[in-house]
């Protein structure tokens, strides 16, 4: 499967994973994903992508792998991280990106985390009020802010 790697100097670039010097040593802020929408072309004997990267946009669709804030290490996400963040639509997504203190409503929570219960609160979501809005947490409202910094 393919990463991409996303940072403010270029756009997404298909890279090896968290071992690959290339990435080691990339700056932050940097998110690296799991991609499945792009493959390498195995018959050309150089490892060359056959297909182009997606666009910033785009890559922010793929599974969460580890993120990077300036001046700090690599942070490998939490499969609970990645699987809510894959769980969130585009737009919702942007919002949070836009606003990591945007809420959210009960049905978009149950929709992001895949159905559970609106009273189970994880490390990346907190919940407050009546009827309960939540707002991302943790690792999640993490990777929110190092996106940002991406985007600007």
């Amino acid at each position: 499967m393919t990463k991409l790697l996303l940072t403010p100097q270029a756009p997404p670039q298909s890279v090896g994973d968290l071992g690959n010097p290339n990435v080691g040593s990339t700056p932050g802020p940097a998110v690296l994903f799991s991609a499945s929408s792009t493959s390498d072309d195995s018959s050309n004997g150089a490892g060359i992508e056959a297909t182009p990267a997606p666009d910033n946009a785009s890559a922010l669709n793929n599974r969460p792998i580890a993120y990077r804030e300036p001046g700090g290490d690599w942070h490998e996400l939490g499969y609970e991280a990645s699987d809510h963040w894959e769980g969130l639509t585009p737009e919702l997504r942007d919002r949070l990106i836009a606003d990591r203190t945007a809420q959210v409503s009960r049905e978009d929570y149950s929709a992001t985390t895949k159905g559970a219960s609106a009273s189970m609160i994880t490390s990346n979501w907190t919940y407050s009020g009546s009827p309960r809005t939540y707002r991302v947490a943790g690792e999640l409202r993490e990777l929110a802010e190092v996106l940002a910094e991406i985007g600007r």
